[in-house]
């Protein structure tokens, strides 16, 4: 299973706001250079991540981007849905694709499985735990 670049950069992006002082804003340009994302695509991410509730924008001198939520409220599920479209490992999972052969698969109860865990385990991580701690270790 591999997730897009547009998943991978939107994490990245994410965490760099999470890793943030509550209240602190980003400006794309800034994260764009120093995550080495086009800032065009970064952009493209950004308004693909805002119908999930979770950003705040401030146009204008000082402004830029923070959450909207507390780190711990994001979980990766939300964000990779919303970047991904569906995290199904086989598309005879997707809704509204259903397969001909799901009454008689021998493979389906399999890849049913895969697709709980998967989503389970995303649901399961939030963005506060890529915060490191005073330690500095990170809560994965």
């Amino acid at each position: 299973m591999r997730f897009s670049t547009r998943t991978r950069y939107g994490l990245r992006f994410l965490i760099r706001l999470a890793e943030q002082p509550r209240g602190a804003r980003l400006q794309l340009a800034q994260v764009a250079r120093e995550e080495n994302i086009s800032p065009g695509y970064l952009e493209q991410i950004v308004r693909a991540l805002k119908p999930l509730g979770i950003l705040r924008a401030v146009r204008g001198a000082g402004g830029g981007y923070s959450l909207a939520k507390s780190p711990e409220e994001i979980n990766l599920e939300d964000i990779f849905l919303h970047l991904e479209g569906d995290i199904s490992p086989v598309t005879c999972l997707e809704e509204g694709n259903p397969c001909k052969r799901q009454n008689c698969c021998s493979t389906r109860t399999f890849w049913r499985n895969l697709d709980e865990h998967v989503r389970l385990f995303l649901r399961g991580v939030t963005l506060q735990q890529f915060i490191p701690d005073e330690n500095g270790r990170a809560g994965l």
